[in-house]
């Protein structure tokens, strides 16, 4: 670190040096680390805005361009969370944080050297510091190893924190058994005491730690008639009762419940569904965002039901069926205005950053190949014009969504409730059986090719087809049922997934065929990224909602992490996405098959020579500089530090051994021309938005 920054340098020393003795002082100084490298790579990137911007701020602004992965995103997060914990808690700091932000600080120290440092630097593994050991106590003490050192932080963590928690759940537990005792023998009236001031005004404490938010949560309950928050319900109240999962899952809300297995209660969804969840305040039941979620939410946002124990039942209070209707409604209005008083708030600057890519123009041919690819960029003087398409695109969609609402139709004295997404969905993309010759009649005869044109009186129907009787007719509205519940899962609770997926449909309507990711990334109204970030990838959204065949299903399922790998890893330049394009130019059978940098430095080196807007912005840095006169051995060592050895660092997908970069995965022959078509397909994506993207940077930066 020290030959790439001195004063990163200075200051991990020093945070390095207070560990044992002093780790209050180590996680400030992580803090201060994390936020001088972010500044430093935010001006190095030259993404730094001229007005100020918080620490946290600014790497949101690095992930959101690409900068930095995920795994880095957390890293700066966690020192700067705990540093600042540290530096205002006067509660003693504990060795094992020291160690884990030492531990976060040689990631980043790793990941810093390795983007930007020499290219002739080793970079070493991570060693754990050793206790240091007085002289005077060296004769008398014997030295502990790691293990001896772990076990004795474990062991004081675990009389700090873990016994105390596992002693209270006890007396919770027993405590909860002696009411449910007091409860059967006694009366079955209750009385209904109000709730504190506190639970008069639960929003107050938005924003309170986990930590300090059980304790409040545990007071208000406290204030809160038994029955409320009773594990069964009771006979004394009026409307019905239902436990709470099940009362949100009929909202359309996306419930994991780990409560069975003595976890909590989680909702998916963002900020978008506070009107709902808090809704249950007054029955005392508290929900608290989470921005990242949890392993159970698979990190995407999410909220938690919180509570002394959070694991038990709650029940909810619902009224007469007229009231319930209309608290539905004036809650889903209510999440509908916070959506719609959103979106339109994101000014043009924004806009932009997000959108950016959103309207590039790519070909594919690579120069020195038979079929190649090569990606053509707008050069940086148009890059006015991109912006002001994307502005355009991101507002066209918008007014598309206002547009579109859901779609209400009864059959058969059943009303059924269509999405937005599905408004424009052909008959032929539903997933009908048996209702051949009524789906017939009604494109033929009625003129009928989506959903928004069906009829409403389907009855009449059975007497002019032959072979269509009532049953049929119940048949294809139970089809209906199960698309639109099958359409829910998919899109989910959110606006997002609804808004991609409509702008995908409407794509594909106006095409008439699938669109591929090339055609979404140039043509759809939504921003192509919103696939990946939704769905994981856009072969696996194509898989969720049904656009695939039997066959495209099965490759999509078998080769689901590869297709997320190619589509998801990061590339602060472009040096990945090129020589898996270099390896794709040996054709179907050969792409896979392991290569060095020696053979890929041609191709390598003539993708970026061969076109002077991918020259400037990916090869005209101090060190590629140097590899202009002497293509072969140069860009050779490049590649293998680079792509080949960053990509195949923790990745059980790729291999990077005695000097041959492989990819670890068995193909089935009936796979192999769809999964190479589809990977080309990615990485011609990936490259076209990287270099729009850049291109559309440097052109504001000339302005």
């Amino acid at each position: 670190m020290g030959e790439v920054n001195e004063e990163l340098y200075a200051v991990a020393v020093q945070a390095e040096a207070d560990m044992w003795s002093n780790p209050r002082a180590t996680l400030t100084q992580g803090r201060l680390f994390s936020e001088e490298m972010a500044t430093t790579v935010s001006k190095l990137e030259k993404v730094e805005p001229v007005y100020f911007i918080k620490a946290s701020e600014r790497v949101q602004l690095l992930a959101r361009k690409d900068i930095i992965a995920d795994e880095m995103k957390d890293s700066f997060e966690w020192l700067r969370r705990n540093g600042n914990t540290a530096a205002h808690d006067v509660k003693p700091v504990p060795p094992d944080l020291a160690l884990t932000a030492h531990r976060h600080m040689f990631t980043l120290a790793l990941w810093y050297v390795e983007s930007y440092g020499p290219l002739e630097i080793e970079l070493p593994t991570y060693t754990m510091p050793n206790l240091p050991v007085s002289r005077n106590d060296e004769s008398n003490e014997p030295k502990l190893d790691v293990g001896e050192q772990l076990e004795q932080l474990l062991s004081a963590q675990l009389e700090a924190k873990i016994l105390p928690t596992i002693t209270e759940q006890f007396k919770h537990l027993h405590a909860t058994i002696s009411q449910v005792a007091g409860m059967n023998g006694a009366a079955s009236t209750t009385g209904t005491s109000s709730p504190g001031t506190e639970a008069a005004n639960p929003a107050a404490f938005v924003g309170t730690p986990p930590q300090g938010m059980n304790a409040v949560v545990a007071n208000i309950e406290a204030g809160i008639p038994a029955g409320r928050s009773s594990e069964q319900p009771t006979n004394n109240r009026e409307g019905e009762e239902v436990e709470v999962g099940d009362y949100l899952s009929n909202q359309g809300l996306t419930v994991v419940d780990k409560r069975p297995n003595g976890g909590a209660l989680w909702v998916v969804g963002g900020w978008e569904l506070k009107e709902v969840l808090f809704s249950l305040k007054p029955q005392g039941i508290f929900f608290k965002y989470v921005k990242n979620g949890s392993q159970s939410t698979k990190r995407k946002p999410a909220w938690f039901m919180m509570g002394k124990d959070p694991s038990r039942l709650r029940w909810v209070d619902i009224p007469d069926e007229e009231g319930s209707t209309e608290e539905v409604a004036v809650a889903q209005e209510a999440v509908a205005a916070v959506v719609a008083s959103a979106e339109p708030g994101l000014t043009e600057h924004a806009v932009m950053l997000e959108e950016l890519a959103g309207q590039g123009h790519c070909t594919s041919s690579m120069a020195g190949g038979e079929t190649g690819t090569q990606v053509q960029v707008r050069p940086p003087s148009q890059g006015k014009s991109i912006h002001t398409d994307a502005t355009q695109s991101a507002r066209d969609l918008e007014s598309v969504n206002d547009e579109k609402t859901e779609l209400r139709k009864s059959f058969h004295n059943k009303e059924l409730i269509f999405p937005a997404s599905m408004i424009d969905m052909g008959l032929d993309d539903l997933p009908m059986s048996g209702c051949a010759r009524l789906l017939q009649y009604l494109k033929d005869a009625c003129n009928v090719t989506a959903i928004h044109e069906l009829p409403e009186d389907l009855s009449n129907l059975t007497e002019k087809i032959s072979g269509v009787g009532s049953k049929t007719v119940e048949r294809f509205v139970k089809q209906l049922e199960d698309a639109i519940a099958e359409e829910k899962r998919l899109i989910g609770s959110g606006k997002r997934k609804e808004h991609a997926v409509s702008a995908y449909r409407e794509l594909k309507k106006r095409l008439g065929h699938r669109p591929t990711y090339m055609e979404l990334h140039q043509f759809g109204k939504a921003d192509s990224q919103a696939y990946r970030q939704l769905f994981d990838s856009y072969y696996a959204f194509l898989r969720q909602a049904g656009e695939l065949t039997k066959e495209e299903a099965g490759t999509a399922r078998r080769y689901a992490d590869w297709l997320q790998e190619v589509e998801s890893t990061m590339i602060r330049k472009s040096y990945k996405m090129v020589l898996l394009l270099v390896m794709l130019e040996r054709g179907v059978s050969d792409w896979m098959k392991p290569i060095t940098a020696e053979e890929a430095a041609p191709l390598f080196y003539q993708y970026y020579m061969s076109d002077a807007d991918r020259k400037q912005i990916d090869f005209s840095d101090n060190e590629t500089q140097k590899l202009w006169n002497n293509p072969v051995e140069r860009t050779a060592q490049l590649i293998a530090r680079m792509p080949m050895t960053h990509w195949a660092k923790g990745n059980q997908l790729i291999r990077f051994s005695d000097g041959a970069f492989d990819i670890r995965i068995t193909t089935k022959e009936t796979d192999q021309t769809r999964l190479y078509a589809w990977t080309k397909e990615i990485c011609e994506y990936r490259l076209c938005w990287y270099f729009e993207r850049k291109a559309a940077a440097l052109s504001i930066d000339s302005e």
